[in-house]
């Protein structure tokens, strides 16, 4: 109940944490009658900060440590979150809010990264709870989760968050990603329900920011891709044992195939992407820097980017997106064709019903449900 102050608040927990010790010193502890009592030897065992010191207990005192920092991760925004709940509020207070809430994550970064740094070394590790892997994944799993609350309550601009704030998003959805798929393909890791949605929500995330941040290049494009459809993939091996999220897994698939056709918009770019290589022929010794320089950008192109209720300003309207080169579009199109048996068929959707789906439930799902945030969610300006 750590990661509930609504049900149990952090200070009101009293009970103390075990000795940091074996069971064996526990033994000659009290064979050797140095103690008098058990509490006199828990005040010499104290928590080690050296992550080369592991006891038993040193993933316990982990786990214990990071569901405090989740604590910490609901209570300051759930706070924050009342804060304007109810009343009408000015420019100074939408900006203090923000700076508020940047505060609050600047500082909660921080001490995630300062408890992914004590993480206890077992150099023959026996189990999962034993590995560096793990350990990661639980960072970027509690990072996507902080920065997700911030997100939901930050002001916005058009209903769009702040662009460090997708940028950030977006680097966490794929880091959760990319750290489980590997865990779970190597049968590290298995389907539990938790570890389902933890991978649901970084691919919508992922989604979620391609869809509204303006200007990512095409790097980051075919990685976050990548990420989606490489969570996609393990999404449909987890619903094997987990038949009744199929839904979820239907869902997630027309997500990703809509928002990647509007990305990719293939028709178009295959026109460009023909101009390109007449232009400059692809040569698979080319450099990296070269195929960056082949990334040009579109001002005219036809790609959707705003979700409807989102007025379309001359800016928006001026934005430019980058074009995939030939050899990038390639290298997305094998992973539509290899997806087989797909749960859902793109074709029962219109556009409405899926702006519908993608306005109320994408972005609510992606950071939080709106509707119980403060007035200052939606800026005007």
């Amino acid at each position: 109940m750590l990661d509930r102050p609504p049900a149990i608040p952090d200070r009101d927990i009293e009970i103390g944490l075990p000795a940091n010790a074996d069971d064996e010193e526990l033994d000659i502890a009290s064979i050797s009658g140095a103690f008098p009592d058990l509490e006199s030897f828990h005040r010499t065992s104290a928590p080690q900060a050296d992550p080369a010191h592991t006891t038993e207990m040193s993933v316990f005192f982990m786990c214990i440590r990071l569901r405090k920092i989740t604590s910490k991760i609901h209570a300051k925004f759930q706070q924050n979150g009342c804060t304007g709940a109810g009343r009408e509020t000015s420019h100074i207070a939408l900006a203090t809010a923000s700076g508020t809430i940047y505060a609050d994550l600047d500082q909660l970064l921080l001490e995630l990264e300062h408890w992914r740094r004590l993480a206890p070394v077992f150099h023959s590790p026996k189990c999962l709870y034993e590995r560096q892997e793990w350990y990661d994944l639980l960072l970027m799993r509690e990072k996507l989760l902080l920065i997700r609350k911030a997100i939901d309550l930050v002001p916005k601009r058009n209903n769009v968050p702040p662009r460090d704030l997708l940028y950030l998003c977006l680097e966490y959805g794929v880091g959760t990603i990319k750290t489980f798929c590997a865990l779970f393909d190597k049968q590290l890791v298995t389907y539990t329900r938790s570890y389902f949605q933890t991978l649901f929500t970084a691919g919508l995330s992922v989604m979620f920011c391609v869809s509204v941040a303006a200007d990512l290049d095409c790097p980051t494009l075919v990685q976050a891709t990548e990420a989606v459809s490489h969570a996609e993939k393990t999404l449909k091996q987890m619903v094997q044992e987990l038949p009744d999220a199929i839904h979820y897994v239907a869902l997630y698939e027309a997500l990703r195939v809509d928002i990647l056709r509007k990305l990719g918009n293939f028709q178009r770019l295959d026109g460009v992407s023909d101009s390109n290589q007449a232009e400059q022929p692809y040569s698979p010794g080319a450099t990296s820097q070269t195929r960056e320089m082949n990334c040009r950008y579109l001002s005219d192109s036809g790609i959707i980017r705003s979700a409807p209720g989102i007025q379309e300003t001359t800016a928006d309207r001026n934005h430019q997106w980058p074009v995939l080169t030939h050899n990038q579009m390639l290298s997305m199109q094998p992973q539509e064709a290899t997806m087989e048996n797909p749960l859902l068929s793109w074709d029962i959707f219109g556009d409405n019903i899926f702006w519908s789906i993608e306005a109320d439930m994408l972005g609510e799902y992606v950071y939080g449900h709106s509707g119980a945030g403060a007035p200052f969610l939606d800026g005007d300006e």
